[in-house]
């Protein structure tokens, strides 16, 4: 019987929340990912500026891109470049089903989703059927990406080169059209929430296991038995199908879309590429951490730079995505690890019978 039972109950609530930090690096990373999304929306309480509620919409949005292209890229190693195809098809189908149909973009972002998964069910069938693989099948995304701008900048139910806006003059909720910005912060939390719990519930899953084995070595994978055609169409459209709903609430909180601006390899770099690199490919944390760090800086170089030579800002920003891939190969989500491992160690050595107070 221990003599001081009062100190094993005191110890417990600590030891507990310590294991919760410690015990698994996964569920840290939700934590994390959960404790972002909870700041965000603790400062939409406090912060009404347009301007700063400007960048922590675009902010979430670009975490929720990042996670449609890490599921992709980073999970099942395709190399989806012009991934800002499937943002494209979301945004065009939601604001032509309100504008043509008069269809709620409530209705229309999810048909969005589903529209940008077909386009990615098509990619996936077209290169698989060709055996097309890493360099050629991300050269393939660009010329898709190319050939679709051409096709929307002469089709005119979707208004050509001319693009298409929303008629502000009603704010109503149905269509998604408010007079403030906090509604679309709300909106944009909620999808990065399923977002955050979506990938989370793919990494721990089977499939998860699938895509991670295609991506380290497919040809092994596939002689273990896996079916790597499928689990790759899979994850296709999976990151295509998100994509999709992410454009769809883009061009509603933008209010204007066209050729040249979301079919852009620049913008491409900047949503979907940027953040999930910065953060850690591959990793829960990554495109969140990555996306509230790059979006950020991103407009405080764009304001400093503001009177400066023209294209002072890119060459700045663009050293800083170079010294991050130098420097942080693994991303934000790679430097956290190596202090949650060191924490780990520390956490372990003091507790009974680990390597400081036990046997060895």
């Amino acid at each position: 019987m221990n003599p001081n039972p009062e100190i094993v109950i005191a110890k417990a609530p600590t030891r507990a929340w310590t294991q919760i930090f410690f015990g698994n690096w996964e569920r840290t990373q939700l934590f994390i990912s959960l404790l972002i999304v909870a700041i965000v929306a603790i400062l939409s309480i406090f912060v009404h500026t347009p301007y700063v509620l400007g960048i922590l919409i675009l902010t979430t949005l670009y975490a929720f891109v990042g996670i449609s292209w890490n599921i992709v890229a980073g999970f099942a190693g395709q190399l989806l470049i012009a991934h800002i195809s499937f943002i494209a098809i979301g945004a065009y189908t939601t604001i032509v089903l309100l504008n043509r149909f008069n269809i709620t973009p409530w209705i229309g972002i999810p048909i969005s989703g589903v529209m940008a998964g077909l386009l990615g069910l098509l990619i996936a069938l077209i290169t698989l059927r060709y055996g097309l693989k890493a360099d050629y099948f991300a050269l393939f995304t660009i010329a898709l990406m190319v050939a679709l701008r051409t096709l929307f900048l002469k089709w005119g139910l979707v208004g050509g080169a001319v693009g298409m806006g929303l008629s502000l003059s009603n704010p109503t909720f149905m269509r998604m059209i408010f007079d403030n910005k906090e509604p679309y912060l709300y909106i944009v939390l909620v999808l990065l929430l399923a977002g955050i719990f979506i990938q989370y519930r793919i990494y721990q899953s089977k499939l998860g296991k699938y895509f991670f084995a295609i991506r380290e070595d497919e040809a092994a994978a596939a002689a273990l038995g896996v079916n790597t055609s499928w689990y790759k169409t899979l994850a296709l459209v999976i990151g295509a199908a998100l994509a999709g709903v992410a454009g769809g609430f883009y061009v509603m909180y933008v209010t204007f879309v066209e050729p040249p601006q979301v079919f852009d390899l620049g913008l491409n770099v900047e949503i979907v590429l940027a953040s999930p690199i910065i953060g850690g490919l591959g990793s829960l944390a990554g495109p969140i951490l990555g996306a509230f760090l790059n979006k950020p800086l991103a407009e405080l170089i764009r304001g400093l730079s503001a009177s400066g030579t023209s294209g002072t800002s890119l060459i700045i920003y663009g050293s800083f995505l170079v010294l991050s891939i130098l420097f942080m190969p693994r991303g934000l989500a790679g430097v956290l690890h190596d202090i949650y491992l060191k924490l780990q160690q520390r956490w372990t050595d003091k507790q009974p019978g680990g390597p400081k107070n036990g046997a060895a």
